[in-house]
C-alpha cells in the first residue's frame, strides 16, 4: 500500500559546500537528489579537491533512506550548459514521474548554475526554486584549506543553515517547439552548404512534421499556386518569428538568413531530442 504522497525531487550543484546542499534534502524530504559538479581531470589537484566535496554531500545525503542520487558531472561554470542541463533534468523527470514535486536549489553551485537553474525553474510551471541562508560559517581566516575543511573533512563555508525559503516564481514561456526544430533544420543546412530556398526549407519541415499549414492542394495544375501560397507562409511562420526573436540575420553577402549567437543557443538548449 502506497501512501499517496508526490515524489519529492531535488536539484542541487556541488562545488566548495556540503550542508546548503544536504540540510534541504532533510527538510524537504527528498526522495531523489540530481546533484551537479564537475570533474575536468580526476588526477589533478584541484579537481581532487572539487571531487572531496561531492563525496562528501553523497556521503552525507546517503544516510536518508531510501533516497536516490543522481551524478551529473557538466561544466557548472558554464551557463548555456547549467541552463540545458537543469531544464533537461526537470523536463525528464515531468515526464517520467507525472505528478512529482521538484525543488532546485539555487544556493550552492556556481553563480553560472545559480542563474541557469532560477530561470529553468521558471519555464517549467510547478517546479519550485529555493534559497538557503547561512546560520553560521565554519572558519573565518583567509587559507583556503582552513575556510572549507574542518578537521580534516570537507565541510564548506556553511556550518548549519536557516530553513530554505521557496523563492518567488514567474512564468517564462519556453520557445515554441517547431520554430526552435525548424531552426535547427536551417542551421544544419547552412553548415552543409545545402540551399535553404523556401521551397527546399519546406520541404524538409513538412519532413519533420513541423509544417502545421494546410497547403497541399494535391492538384498538379495548382502546383505553381501552391509553392507561391506556401513561400508566404514561411516567410509569416518561420522567417518572421525568428528575425523579430533575434534568432536569425540577412546575410546579404551569401544571399540567405543565418543564425545569430543567440539563435545558436537557442538550438543548443532547447528540444535536443
Amino acid at each position: 500500500m502506497t501512501s499517496g504522497r508526490k515524489k519529492r525531487i531535488m536539484i542541487a550543484c556541488v562545488t566548495f559546500e556540503t550542508v546548503k546542499v544536504t540540510d534541504p534534502i532533510e527538510y524537504y524530504e527528498i526522495n531523489k537528489a540530481h546533484i551537479i559538479h564537475y570533474i575536468r581531470d580526476a588526477g589533478d589537484e584541484r579537481s581532487a579537491t572539487y571531487r572531496a566535496f561531492y563525496d562528501r554531500v553523497v556521503e552525507i545525503a546517503s544516510q536518508r533512506k531510501g533516497i536516490e542520487i543522481v551524478e551529473h558531472n557538466e561544466r557548472v561554470s558554464d551557463f548555456s550548459v547549467m541552463l540545458r542541463t537543469v531544464l533537461g533534468i526537470i523536463q525528464q523527470e515531468k515526464a517520467s514521474e507525472g505528478d512529482c514535486e521538484i525543488f532546485v536549489n539555487i544556493s550552492s553551485g556556481s553563480s553560472e548554475y545559480a542563474a541557469a537553474a532560477a530561470i529553468a525553474s521558471m519555464m517549467v510551471p510547478g517546479t519550485i526554486p529555493f534559497s538557503v541562508g547561512t546560520r553560521e560559517y565554519t572558519v573565518g581566516n583567509d587559507r583556503i584549506r582552513d575556510l572549507y575543511f574542518v578537521d580534516g573533512m570537507p565541510v564548506g563555508l556553511t556550518k548549519s543553515t536557516f530553513e530554505p525559503r521557496t523563492m518567488p516564481s514567474y512564468a517564462i514561456p519556453l520557445p515554441e517547439e517547431h520554430l526552435v526544430r525548424g531552426l535547427r533544420i536551417l542551421h544544419r543546412r547552412n553548415l552543409a552548404k545545402q540551399s535553404v530556398t523556401s521551397g527546399k526549407m519546406i520541404a524538409e519541415l513538412k519532413s519533420a512534421g513541423l509544417w502545421y499549414r494546410d497547403t497541399d492542394t494535391g492538384n498538379p495544375d495548382n502546383a505553381s499556386k501552391q509553392r507561391q501560397t506556401e513561400a508566404v507562409y514561411y516567410q509569416r511562420d518561420f522567417i518572421g518569428k525568428w528575425v523579430k526573436a533575434g534568432w536569425v540575420e540577412r546575410d546579404e553577402l551569401k544571399g540567405r538568413y543565418i543564425l545569430t549567437p543567440e539563435g545558436v543557443g537557442i538550438i543548443e538548449t532547447f528540444y535536443l531530442d
